[in-house]
């Protein structure tokens, strides 16, 4: 029994590392802060980070913790309930389609591939704010949000690295064989 708790307590812990590294990279980004392009960064963590979960461990993110994240960002950043959760939807289906098609070994390969996930998944987005406004929106704004989001992706991911090395351990990834 106890070491059924255990076990359990470990599975949970590892589906709950990702969603909270997330989360709390998005708060120490939403500081308000006076520079104006400190706050195109604020969704950064996201898109950073389901891209990065998804493809490293997706033993430890699956798509209702894209949607929870969707909902987190709705919420925090006061847009429209749903715009949100279906952009990271589609990032996190982007990905899936991704991990399925390429075996990525280099960082390097998976960053052009973060790249145009998140070009994908921008065009989506803006296509669905547009529609829900009834006006284009700027695209110069999203571009340069678009931009500073793809530049920041190797920040975040070392740091995502970091948490899955220190918080998950390589026995929740590994199916234990026992005698």
């Amino acid at each position: 029994m106890k070491r059924l708790l255990k076990n359990i307590l470990q599975e949970s812990a590892a589906l709950l590392v990702p969603l909270a590294s997330i989360m709390i990279l998005v708060l120490i980004l939403s500081i308000p802060r006076t520079g104006g392009y400190w706050n195109f960064l604020r969704q950064a963590p996201f898109y950073a980070g389901i891209y990065f979960w998804q493809s490293q461990r997706p033993d430890a993110f699956n798509i209702f913790s894209a949607f929870i994240l969707g909902i987190f960002a709705d919420v925090l950043g006061g847009a429209p309930l749903g715009i949100n959760i279906m952009s990271f939807l589609i990032l996190y289906i982007i990905a899936v389609r991704i991990t399925a098609q390429f075996n990525i070994r280099r960082f390097s390969y998976s960053w052009l591939l973060f790249s145009g996930a998140t070009i994908l998944t921008f065009v989506f987005k803006t296509l669905i704010v547009s529609a829900f406004y009834r006006r284009f929106i700027p695209l110069n704004l999203i571009i340069l949000e678009l931009a500073l989001i793809i530049a920041a992706y190797p920040l975040f991911a070392r740091i995502y690295i970091w948490i899955e090395r220190r918080f998950i351990h390589l026995e929740v990834r590994y199916e234990k064989i026992e005698p």
